[in-house]
């Protein structure tokens, strides 16, 4: 494609004409014949790497004024919101064929998504998603993501792949990063969910404050043909004050006057670890996932569904469906225990995970946990406060360090814990799964939370290779005996 038809998609001037084969802000993918996107970061400066991505042949530089002497590309004012309007165009405006749905929320996106993908597959729609655990075409994983929404490349490469494989749905989380962030700057979405918000992602290179926070997902709204949001949130007018006058709007709850109103939730009678939720005029919904927090995720699922005139039977068909990993997800121990993994990494998903543990009526509950290391000291805080009123004994380990010291990080959700139930530090991730499975007995409940579906442990500036299913496994091949 020709750099002038890029640039002029950001109405920018073309000093000189070039073939462009890619795009890319990564300077290590700038190839021959690339346009590189000199992105403003937090920790670093897209700048800075201009000479990097020429020397690997790059043949157009976008950033912000000025362009440097002799460089072909352009200089914009905010060169983030216009990269993502150039990969757009760059990858044919996919989104444009697809019918798209955007999910946000603190809390219950990834779970979210996979229900509503089951949802929109049961009804006969080949269905693209986009999210924490990748970009996938129905369920085939077709690229990873490091990021919950994929910079605005990836994003559109993906989006591309999905309308070439014939999909007609694509279901995706958008965060309030890639809101901040322009990451899907010029996308209309044809829905957009709003499940909760609570204080998260603030401090350091996240949001300034939960105003800023909240005013970035809300922008979302900006950017939708349909709306769906939780009516019992306070967050909600603040998105729904976003919403263009002529996009429809409608919502759930379980107060009066949401749209699609549930009446109860909890444990289904019967299934262990599932859940059933009961919806107005409608037989119960069958989600074979525990908590109630997952009656919620399937509540904002069937809202939209109905939303979008999906058949009832598809919706129900999907969510019995539905399996998430490293979301609640149970272990097939070997063992007269439980063993749940989940990808709880703050206070508010934690409480609410072993709250849902908690209602499966175990014996006892042995939590292995941590926090991630440079992110607010209030998380883990709020780590330690759920797994002193969740748990009955703790073992503290890493997750995610990254460039703290991991006794450190579990020091402080010691000291929150403050005592009030048994507590170990085991700095060893392995050895701290391999200790709480020695102490389970009869009717406990093993809960391993915070790296879900992650396969990699984030230090001093690596990722090393770290399984927790691969650990389980490796464990009970060697001293788990049958149950019964």
């Amino acid at each position: 494609m020709k750099l002038s038809q890029l640039l002029s998609a950001v109405g920018a001037d073309c000093p000189q004409d070039a073939d462009i084969s890619a795009v890319t802000c990564d300077a290590r993918e700038a190839g021959p014949g690339a346009l590189f996107a000199a992105l403003p970061g937090a920790r670093a400066d897209g700048r800075d790497f201009i000479p990097q991505a020429l020397e690997r042949g790059a043949a157009a530089v976008l950033c912000a004024p000025p362009l440097p002497e002799g460089v072909n590309g352009a200089a914009v004012a905010y060169p983030r919101a216009a990269f993502a309007r150039i990969c757009a165009e760059f990858y044919r405006h996919p989104a444009r064929q697809l019918t798209l749905i955007a999910v946000t929320g603190t809390k219950g996106k990834t779970t979210t998504t996979h229900m509503l993908r089951e949802i929109f597959s049961a009804a006969g729609y080949k269905t693209g998603m986009i999210g924490t655990l990748g970009a996938y075409i129905g369920r085939a994983l077709v690229e990873d993501s490091p990021n919950t929404t994929p910079e605005p490349a990836a994003l559109h490469r993906a989006l591309r792949s999905m309308a070439d494989a014939g999909c007609s749905h694509v279901v995706m989380e958008v965060s309030s990063q890639a809101m901040k962030l322009k990451r899907v700057e010029g996308i209309t979405f044809d829905a957009a969910l709003f499940l909760n918000l609570s204080p998260d992602h603030i401090g350091g290179a996240e949001h300034a404050d939960f105003s800023e926070y909240r005013d970035c997902k809300a922008a979302l709204f900006r950017q939708c043909r349909l709306a769906v949001g939780n009516a019992d949130d306070p967050a909600w007018p603040a998105m729904a004050s976003q919403v263009p006058p002529f996009a429809p709007v409608h919502t759930f709850g379980f107060g009066w006057g949401a749209d699609t109103r549930a009446v109860d939730a909890g444990p289904d009678p019967g299934r262990d670890f599932a859940v059933r939720l009961s919806v107005e005029g409608a037989a119960p919904y069958h989600v074979p996932m525990p908590g109630r927090f997952n009656a919620w995720n399937a509540l904002a699922a069937v809202s939209l569904a109905r939303t979008l005139g999906l058949d009832d039977g598809a919706i129900r068909a999907g969510l019995a469906h539905t399996s998430v990993p490293g979301r609640a997800q149970r272990f097939p121990a070997p063992a007269p225990y439980a063993v749940i993994i989940d990808y709880a990494h703050n206070g508010e998903s934690l409480a609410a995970l072993l709250g849902a543990v908690r209602e499966c009526r175990p014996r006892r509950i042995l939590a292995v946990l941590g926090a991630g290391g440079n992110r607010p000291k209030l998380r883990r805080a709020d780590m330690g406060r759920a797994a002193a009123l969740g748990a009955d004994y703790a073992i503290l380990t890493e997750d995610n360090p990254r460039w703290e010291r991991t006794e450190d990080i579990c020091g402080d959700i010691a000291a929150a814990v403050g005592g009030a139930i048994p507590t170990e530090i085991i700095p060893d991730r392995g050895r701290a799964i391999r200790r709480a499975l020695e102490l389970a007995g009869p009717g406990d409940a093993v809960v391993l939370a915070g790296k879900g579906h992650e396969r990699y442990i984030e230090a001093r500036g690596t990722r090393r290779a770290f399984s927790e299913w691969a650990v389980l496994e490796e464990y009970f091949r060697g001293t788990a005996k049958p149950a019964g």
